[in-house]
């Protein structure tokens, strides 16, 4: 389904006969926009006016190019969860099934979004994405009394996770969740926290006294004048561990040892051990990937957000506008991603901005 086609099943709030322009057009005139570089309203509208013979050739604009206070005040009061669906659906049409995929799902804080001297205000979107594909599966904000753990499961019911692998932090360290994650038909692998007391307690004893049973595998990598080893211990004998019995379905206990070590000595090398227990069976390669594919969700979806997108400068504050914005943002990434080849994002951005028929191509 073209972008186009998918923006216009988003229910329009407006008064019908009494706006002046269509509200698919807004959108496809943003997404181009965000495209091409564009950061906030008054450049999505600029673009629109030195883009205008460009966009004639697909749009009606029938009443010209809006301005920027009528997309703010679009994006302000359009439903989110509707524009939500939008990205979830290109996604799914992108992705023909979850099916022996991972899932991540991670917390982000838009920091801009926020008003000096109260430290929470800012925009909390618990975000779920799929490194292997370079997808966002749609995201859910996080209510300003409350915390990150009381989202997950709204993000677990919006989306198709039969057969897939959930990864969430020690956030999402929760029998409930674990529990919302199998009656969907997924499979979780969540990290233990130390707020668990008693169950990481036992998981941390066991593991340390046998792992020189237990066959380990061994990653290792070269980043940025660092080096950095893991070693992945993992135990399908849970009949010992009896707090791990009453999570449900739980087969798999993992153990992550972690060193890093800096080459010139400006920093100090640090050691660090992580458990995590899940539904999943499998072998210490397996699980050490998975650990190590969840911070994708960090290194990729949240990184290229604030870095091409500059997401955590973004001012826009008021209504469902930062939400709306930032589920914008994630699909003009994921068509960059798409399109991006060998190039870096910041390139193809460019690309975008300056070959109408590059971005003609993304777009349909």
């Amino acid at each position: 389904m073209k972008l186009v086609e998918i923006f216009e099943k988003v229910a329009d709030f407006r008064v019908i006969n009494r706006s002046w322009h269509k509200l698919s057009e807004i959108l496809v005139l943003s997404l181009c926009a965000l495209l091409s570089g564009a950061d906030d309203f008054e450049e999505i509208e600029e673009y629109g006016h030195q883009k205008e013979e460009f966009l004639l050739g697909f749009l009606e604009l029938k009443n010209g190019i809006p301005s920027h206070d009528t997309i703010n005040r679009v994006f302000r009061l359009l439903d989110k969860t509707s524009l939500e669906s939008c990205l979830r659906t290109y996604s799914q049409e992108i992705m023909e099934g979850l099916k022996n995929r991972q899932i991540n799902i991670d917390g982000k804080v838009l920091r801009a979004t926020g008003k000096r001297g109260k430290k929470t205000a800012a925009l909390c979107l618990v975000n779920a994405w799929v490194a292997e594909s370079c997808l966002s599966l749609g995201q859910v904000k996080v209510n300003k009394k409350s915390n990150e753990k009381t989202a997950i499961p709204e993000i677990i019911e919006n989306i198709d996770i039969k057969g897939a692998l959930v990864s969430i932090d020690a956030m999402g360290c929760d029998k409930k969740i674990a529990d919302l994650i199998r009656e969907n038909e997924g499979e979780y692998l969540l990290a233990l926290k130390k707020n668990q007391k008693g169950h990481y307690e036992e998981v941390h004893d066991w593991m340390k006294s046998r792992k020189d049973t237990m066959i380990s595998f061994e990653q290792q990598d070269y980043v940025g004048g660092r080096i950095e080893k893991r070693r992945t211990y993992v135990t399908q004998n849970l009949t010992y561990i009896d707090e791990s019995l009453d999570w449900r379905d739980s087969t798999s206990i993992i153990m992550v040892e972690g060193e890093r070590k800096f080459k010139n000595g400006e920093q100090k090398d640090t050691f660090q051990t992580r458990f995590y227990i899940s539904s999943a069976t499998g072998d210490a390669e397996y699980f050490g990937a998975a650990v190590r594919n969840h911070w994708s969700i960090e290194n990729q979806l949240h990184w290229f957000l604030d870095i091409i997108f500059n997401e955590d400068r973004q001012r826009v504050r008021e209504g469902n506008a930062p939400d709306n914005m930032a589920i914008m943002r994630k699909m003009a990434l994921q068509i960059l991603l798409q399109n991006k080849g060998s190039s870096s994002l910041k390139k193809v951005r460019k690309r975008a901005a300056w070959n109408d028929d590059l971005l003609l191509k993304m777009l349909f």
